[in-house]
């Protein structure tokens, strides 16, 4: 070896080094914002001691500020896409734009092992940053945001023990180490977790697809291919959790047929003002606005002298009632379902508390009351005499069930079908008495007769 050759050898380990050490990439945590984070590194996993508020917000926030904007780093658990970035999907031979919302929290899609699909919806509570330039972050509430959380968990678990994690997206809570694409804001904190659910929401199916889907073609969806054995647990579901949001948004209908409900958080009577509120369950608003006309309902003051109309909106099809023996489900549950409220209706609203991991004892004694009460009396008692309940000016008649709807001028039913429109005493919009100068529209006092 030359002496040339000889001081290349030396140097290059050296020259190498020097490469190296200057190219050392900081870890996330010492960046103030990072624009491309590796992920190497894996979650420690989330212990019950670890569900606390300070866990749900940032930390060491006026120290971050304080640090360098580094373009790339490490250090990262998760790499995060934005909810809603790839655009749209096809589905029943129709193309549908991906449903974003217009909330202003932060939703992320990330890759995961938990799922069969292997992708999750990542909600992440008080980032400090808005969705768009113009556009406010989202309040900081760390103790809803465990709230939420413990809601959702319960749920998982109830899930789990009455047979019916089919028809809702699994969920957990886990770390987040990781930044916001394009914005670089370093994420450290505690998100929900959630299945990202595939298929499109009710709403999307009947209004926004490209183009627009023929009405007869709508119909044979909802008619022939949704699994409607799943629509009945659905209906159970949202009577056993307490649902007060189900809408048309919230019901994602897969190519298969096979239908999830989504954002299932106003549950367990959380608001301790509505027990039920869905289009799944006759003699809530929800539901019976799908009957009679919105203006009606709710009673608006330009309503007039009209005699309101009864047009048969496609989601009436998701009615239990049109797939159960003679209309009723009673004590007919599915076997899991059965014993699960049967379990539940044996113990007592704290040891619910405690099991399910429910945040305040009020929705521990509503999942005990609505167990006992489907495991006594069956569903339709459940529905309209057991606790919690809605306030008297939302408990509307049973109308009768369109299970079968054709499409001439607009959505009629296809039988004979003439629904009662007297509609309760009070005041639709607060569910309080009636306060207005006018002429309180109401026949009955709600409750009193279904």
């Amino acid at each position: 070896m030359g002496p040339l050759a000889a001081l290349w050898t030396l140097l290059v380990p050296a020259l190498l080094g020097g490469v190296v050490a200057s190219e050392v990439i900081p870890h996330v945590s010492e960046c103030s914002l990072c624009f491309h984070c590796n992920v190497d590194t894996k979650p420690p996993p989330v212990l019950p001691s670890d569900l606390v508020p300070e866990n749900f917000q940032p930390k060491n926030v006026t120290h971050k500020q304080k640090l360098p904007i580094c373009h790339t780093c490490r250090g990262c658990t998760v790499h995060l896409t934005l909810h809603g970035s790839s655009g749209q999907k096809k589905l029943f031979n129709t193309w549908f734009r991906d449903e974003v919302g217009a909330s202003p929290s932060w939703l992320f899609v990330a890759p995961t092992d938990k799922t069969p699909n292997r992708k999750a919806i990542v909600k992440v509570a008080c980032i400090p940053v808005g969705k768009h330039a113009r556009h406010k972050f989202a309040m900081c509430h760390p103790d809803l945001a465990l709230k939420y959380a413990k809601i959702y968990l319960a749920i998982e678990k109830l899930a789990e023990n009455c047979g019916l994690t089919d028809i809702i997206p699994k969920i957990w809570v886990d770390w987040v180490d990781a930044v916001i694409p394009e914005v670089g804001y370093h994420i450290r904190w505690l998100g929900l977790w959630m299945e990202m659910v595939e298929g499109i929401s009710l709403e999307n199916l009947v209004r926004l697809g490209n183009p627009m889907m023929h009405p007869d073609d709508l119909l044979d969806i909802l008619h022939n291919k949704v699994n409607h054995t799943q629509t009945v647990r659905a209906a159970l579901f949202d009577l056993l959790t307490s649902q007060n949001d189900r809408h048309a948004q919230n019901i994602f209908i897969n190519g298969d047929g096979s239908i999830r409900l989504i954002d299932n958080e106003r549950a367990f009577f959380e608001n301790r003002h509505l027990a039920a509120d869905s289009i799944l369950l006759p003699t809530t608003k929800k539901y019976t606005i799908n009957v009679m006309e919105n203006a009606w309902i709710h009673k608006f003051a330009n309503w007039g002298d009209k005699v309101p109309m009864c047009w048969a909106n496609v989601a009436l099809l998701f009615d239990y009632r049109c797939y159960v023996k003679d209309g009723r489900m009673g004590a007919a549950l599915p076997p899991d379902v059965s014993q699960c409220v049967a379990k539940i209706a044996g113990s007592s609203p704290q040891a619910v508390m405690d099991d399910y991991g429910m945040p305040y004892l009020v929705m521990a004694e509503a999942l005990f009351n609505r167990s006992k009460a489907l495991h006594e009396h069956g569903f339709e008692y459940a529905l309209t005499e057991g606790y919690p309940r809605n306030p008297n000016p939302w408990r509307y008649k049973f109308t009768p069930p369109c299970c079968k709807i054709k499409h001439t001028d607009t959505y009629r039913c296809a039988h004979d079908w003439s629904p009662d429109t007297a509609i309760p005493f009070g005041d639709a919009i607060t569910g309080g008495p009636w306060k207005h100068e006018r002429k309180d529209p109401g026949t009955y006092e709600g409750g009193t007769v279904f």
